[in-house]
């Protein structure tokens, strides 16, 4: 019998009483085999709770190891919408105004044609300050990163720097180089480094103690290799980024589930430590100004009769993905160690969606 078959069979013995599940692993497996993508860890919510986690394949194929659901992986740009809880955090403590301009003494966006004090932290949040730079490549080791004022001003490995293309408040487009200014933001008004301040203020509340913003030796150890699109082994611990909010955070689907149940603050929560009051998050999950599908660090998209919140994350080899249906609580964090794991995802995604809207369906029918 093969690993993959006896891990199967032993996985469905486990979780036979969970359709779902089952259904989610059997796909988990034949479309890591299709795409060729060595692993997939994901975590499924139901009813506002973490209701499963599971692990298929490989973190590392040559020394077949194997993914569990405390296999480390980076998130891509998932990491913005936990950043954002960051930033919250500071403005439910009155330490920041969501409308105010930003200002930074360490950098200073370059002139242009356009006010700088129209961009605000709503609009750096929600991708409507009018800002260039999209996304960042990353630095693999080794690799001396640049500051953040010399990533702001175009330090970014061949991204470009951040300046001033739109008038705030008129238009949608994604930057993560504001995420990067509002990086700079958080540390100048909480007077610590991102990565500290995250950890104890979000992360740890949150009870994700294998997740941190960079890569410290616990987490390098127990994370996953990632693989390019030809399958080949990239190094561990990269890519590297100064600019952690927009695309530094390593995590695992354990981790990430207890996010997604925090981020579903109208279930149960009587029983949650709130990092966030839960007014704040449904703001945060609602359409922005001149933002319609996207509100402060989460993107919010139409799949038939469901509205899905949530973000996917793509760095070079490491795929994502973060999805809520904040009516019935329901969610699912999926993640892969391989550059092809968007189609993994898709496909992952695609089950749970079908269950889900299912499920209402039902629901509706019994009333």
């Amino acid at each position: 019998m093969t690993f993959a078959l006896a891990t199967l069979l032993a996985t469905l013995a486990a979780g036979g009483d969970d359709p779902l599940r089952d259904e989610v692993e059997r796909r988990a497996w034949e479309a890591c085999e299709q795409h060729h993508v060595p692993g997939v860890s994901l975590a499924l919510v139901r009813d506002g709770r973490l209701a499963w986690t599971l692990g298929c394949g490989w973190a590392d194929v040559a020394a077949e190891r194997e993914v569990t659901a405390q296999t480390v992986f980076n998130i891509g740009s998932i990491s913005k919408t936990v950043a954002a809880w960051g930033l919250m955090k500071l403005v439910d403590e009155e330490k920041l105004a969501l409308d105010s301009p930003v200002v930074t003494k360490r950098w200073t966006v370059p002139p242009s044609e356009f006010a700088p004090t129209g961009v605000t932290l709503r609009r750096l949040l929600s991708h409507t300050a009018g800002l260039t730079l999209h996304g960042y490549p990353g630095f693999w080791p080794p690799k001396e990163l640049p500051s953040l004022e010399a990533s702001l001003s175009g330090d970014t490995n061949g991204a470009g720097d951040v300046r001033l293309e739109a008038e705030p408040g008129t238009r949608w487009k994604y930057s993560g180089g504001g995420f990067t200014w509002a990086q700079l933001l958080l540390e100048e008004t909480s007077g610590q480094g991102f990565a500290a301040y995250m950890r104890t203020e979000v992360l740890e509340p949150l009870g994700m103690q294998n997740s941190a913003y960079g890569w410290p030796a616990e987490i390098l150890a127990a994370s996953a290799t990632p693989y390019d699109q030809d399958g080949e082994p990239l190094p561990r611990g990269g890519p590297l980024f100064p600019e952690l909010a927009a695309a530094g955070l390593q995590t695992t689907a354990a981790d990430m589930g207890r996010f997604a149940v925090a981020s579903l603050a109208l279930f149960h929560a009587e029983e949650k430590a709130r990092v966030l009051r839960p007014e704040t998050i449904a703001l945060m999950q609602s359409p922005a100004p001149a933002s319609p599908e996207y509100g402060l660090g989460y993107a919010l998209e139409h799949r038939g009769a469901l509205v899905v919140t949530g973000h996917g994350g793509a760095n070079e080899g490491w795929m994502a993905r973060l999805s809520l249906v904040t009516e019935s609580g329901d969610g699912i964090v999926i993640l892969t160690n391989g550059s092809n794991g968007t189609a993994v995802i898709q496909a992952l995604e695609k089950v749970w969606l079908e269950h889900v809207a299912a499920a209402r369906k039902d629901a509706g029918q019994a009333r």
